[in-house]
């Protein structure tokens, strides 16, 4: 069955390109702005600033729309989805759906619902920053542990896991560490370069990124242990992209930004496709092309609006056309139909 969906969202892009209409063919859903952990270095302002979440009903008539749009991969997100009562019964719905479907979590609550989750997913992501003491500093005391003991329950029930690790100053060196663990749980890792912040907050600091130099020689060591076969989640274009990005201190690229740099650089960068094949719903309702553009354009709500028109309304909007954030640059290779993205991450790691 996973084949199947994959098959289906890569003919979803592909006849979406064909025929240069946009489709919503993956969609990022925060389903709740509300968490049990208060990490230091999370972009959002989780358990200060919420948005009601939208009820069961108002879900339902979002997949639905969705779905009827074009969307073939959900990815379920928060704050911590699973502390959203309901979301067992949502799980249910969009798996109905035919719908290939990941959920992101901090992992303290899988083993409640492990049992409920495992026909349901398709992929567990779990937070994995460093190792146990950097972790529990990011985190919270024990829960390094809690995500050690949520892999061990996820692979048990036969989830596929996938590691995902937010790299700052002070866990950058924790690489092979985390490449490791997530051998020995037959599972993947996902790296990621912190993201300040959602940009409409206003009473959040962001932990400081890693210098240039780091970042760079991370990028680079990344590249390396993928090359020596250990379980790198992202594509090798991914990295060196953001190992050639010109400016650590711009995390996005507008035209004018990409105008002004040299062939060679631009020909490092990997176009955004994101409000055109995937776009991000945050736990109000509001679309946006991706979460990187929260508080920088005026997104429809699909409480309001409607999901088909607030989508369809974001090829209206003027946004950067680049950005070094690998998670959603991987977004914009598999939308791209990346040779390498789509062959080695869709179907290698975790298509088995």
């Amino acid at each position: 069955m996973s084949f199947l969906k994959k098959i289906a969202i890569g003919s979803s892009i592909l006849g979406a390109k064909i025929s240069g209409r946009r489709a919503p063919v993956i969609l990022n859903w925060a389903v709740t702005g509300k968490c049990n952990l208060r990490c230091k270095h999370c972009y959002g302002s989780y358990g200060r600033v919420q948005n009601e979440e939208l009820s069961f009903e108002a879900a339902r008539k979002l997949v639905d729309a969705a779905v009827k749009a074009g969307t073939r991969r959900m990815t379920l997100e928060g704050g911590e989805p699973l502390v959203r009562p309901d979301i067992c019964e949502l799980m249910e719905y969009i798996r109905s759906k035919g719908v290939e479907m990941s959920l992101c979590t901090n992992g303290l609550l899988l083993e409640k619902y492990a049992g409920r989750l495992k026909d349901k997913i398709d992929l567990v992501v779990l937070s994995l920053d460093g190792n146990e003491k950097r972790h529990d500093e990011l985190r919270g005391q024990g829960s390094f542990k809690a995500v050690m003991k949520a892999a061990d329950i996820a692979v048990k029930n036969g989830l596929r896991v996938l590691f995902f690790t937010c790299l700052i100053d002070e866990n950058i060196n924790d690489l092979e560490l985390v490449l490791r663990v997530a051998s020995e749980k037959k599972g993947a890792s996902a790296f990621n370069i912190v993201v300040s912040k959602l940009s409409g907050e206003k009473d959040r600091t962001a932990l400081q990124k890693a210098p240039a130099e780091k970042l760079r020689a991370a990028m680079a060591l990344i590249i390396e242990l993928k090359k020596k076969g250990l379980p790198v989640f992202y594509s090798e274009q991914n990295f060196r992209q953001a190992l050639c990005w010109p400016d650590f201190d711009k995390e996005r690229l507008y035209a004018r930004d990409i105008a002004a740099l040299s062939k060679e650089a631009r020909s490092t960068l990997i176009p955004c496709q994101a409000g055109r094949h995937f776009c991000y719903v945050e736990s109000g309702g509001g679309v946006y092309p991706c979460y990187q553009m929260v508080g920088l354009l005026k997104a429809g709500n699909v409480r309001t609006d409607g999901f088909e028109k607030a989508f369809k309304d974001l090829g209206q909007s003027e946004y950067c056309k680049a950005c070094y954030n690998i998670t959603l640059s991987e977004l914009n290779l598999q939308c791209g139909l990346s040779f390498e993205s789509v062959l080695k991450v869709a179907g290698n790691y975790l298509g088995k």
